[in-house]
């Protein structure tokens, strides 16, 4: 008995080595207190006046009191740039990003801030085509939600629909399904519990992603069914007693267009052209970000001179929208408005077109190997952060070793002296 009574402190400080060596990183719970606090409210109440240097005026005086916290600015900031179209200084912001640790998202808001500036960063990165990076910045992400106490970060369905389109357009077409199907069950899971208009929007939103992805990947037996679906959720959000005019008009206005692309590139004119009937129907089809997008049937079905005259909108598009006219910008709309006019046989204009294209790709280039520069050096700086944490990690699990061995030995001896004692007795 004397003997246990000995050894209990001794095996004690051995499971507490060997628990403290095997135990995940530990930080502050996020709690629900404080979701949205003062300083939020002021920031909230700047931005609703649309004013966005007063609102960037605020945020940085918060900040410079120490009142708003790393991943609060970031997400500040980059909402302000993206309202006001200035996606370039948003990217340049997303990769501070990789400079928030775990151990600073502390309470609810910190980490809803974070996890809505990773998705509008990988939003980002999908529009620019860089869909390796978005694969890469994903898991990043995810690992270090998961590190800060949250859910699986790849698993909610507009994450998993952009992992599910990069490994498309990058060839990997089963690795795209499983990650399409994880957002389809993340839907279904949600819509169990959440049934506000802006949760069918969403939803038929993501689902319009996946069907469009497939569409421009040439996979059209894949898209169909993406298509149906966005059919059976437009039914159960308009048979809803509080349905939303405005998404419902949303959501007929995307689902149309895309049926109608499906339709043609399948070869079935007809049902194609009683779609895109059904898409002019709405008001959503006369914003002028619609209005410049749907160039794409015209041009499909060779209506040049109306998607020419759709282009004439494109320079008060791009000014309202404060697009630059960087890399992407010029092959998604430059280019585009290019070969309407030309196919249309308006030469003059086609010139004119090709005249700005000239001018602005210099400094497109310019800018574009600048933004290469600094991603480089974000990912160099992170593997370097990644490095020393696993040596950090590495060496701390060799002094848990030197511990183990040490009380191990130290074990050992006792009970040598002691037999020796007992048999000496």
């Amino acid at each position: 008995m004397k003997k246990l009574t000995v050894l209990v402190p001794i095996l004690a400080l051995i499971t507490a080595i060997v628990m403290s060596c095997g135990e995940e990183p530990r930080h502050r719970g996020i709690t629900d207190e404080n979701q949205r606090t003062h300083v939020d409210s002021v920031i909230f109440s700047a931005f609703d006046t649309r004013d966005i240097p007063r609102t960037l005026a605020v945020i940085d005086s918060v900040e410079k009191k120490g009142e708003l916290s790393k991943v609060r600015g970031l997400f500040y900031r980059t909402i302000s740039y993206n309202s006001s179209g200035q996606y370039r200084k948003s990217l340049n912001l997303y990769y501070k990003l990789a400079d928030v640790s775990a151990s600073e998202l502390e309470d609810q808001g910190d980490f809803e801030c974070y996890n809505y500036t990773c998705k509008d960063y990988l939003r980002l990165l999908c529009h620019m085509k860089r869909y390796d990076e978005v694969l890469r910045e994903a898991n990043v992400f995810d690992k270090k939600l998961r590190e800060a106490g949250g859910d699986e970060f790849t698993r909610l369905h507009d994450i998993a629909e952009m992992i599910g389109e990069s490994h498309l357009y990058l060839g990997q077409k089963a690795e795209a399904a499983q990650s399409f199907q994880a957002a389809l069950n993340d839907i279904h899971n949600m819509l169990k519990i959440h049934h506000a208009p802006l949760d069918f929007r969403e939803s038929q939103h993501t689902m319009k992603s996946v069907a469009l992805a497939y569409i421009q990947a040439g996979n059209y037996a894949e898209a169909l069914p993406w298509v149906e679906r966005q059919d059976s959720l437009f039914a159960i959000a308009c048979n809803r007693s509080d349905r939303d005019t405005i998404y419902i008009d949303e959501m007929k206005a995307d689902i149309c267009y895309c049926r109608a692309l499906l339709e043609h590139k399948r070869g079935g004119s007809i049902a194609a052209e009683r779609a895109y009937r059904d898409y002019l129907s709405t008001r959503t089809s006369k914003r002028l970000g619609h209005i410049i997008n749907s160039t794409e049937y015209l041009m499909l079905t060779e209506r040049y001179e109306d998607a020419a005259d759709h282009y004439q909108l494109l320079h008060r598009y791009m000014q309202e929208s404060a697009f630059e006219t960087d890399l992407e910008n010029i092959g998604r709309y430059l280019l585009p408005k290019y070969r309407a006019n030309l196919f249309a046989g308006r030469k003059d204009s086609a010139l004119s077109v090709a005249s700005q294209i000239a001018e602005a790709y210099d400094s497109a280039l310019v800018r574009q190997k600048r933004t290469d520069a600094i991603l480089l050096s974000t990912i160099y700086e992170t593997d370097a952060k990644e490095r020393q944490l696993a040596e950090q990690q590495a060496q701390h699990l060799q002094y848990c070793l030197y511990g183990v061995i040490a009380v191990l030995l130290l074990i050992i001896v006792f009970l040598a002296i002691y037999a020796y004692r007992l048999r000496k007795a």
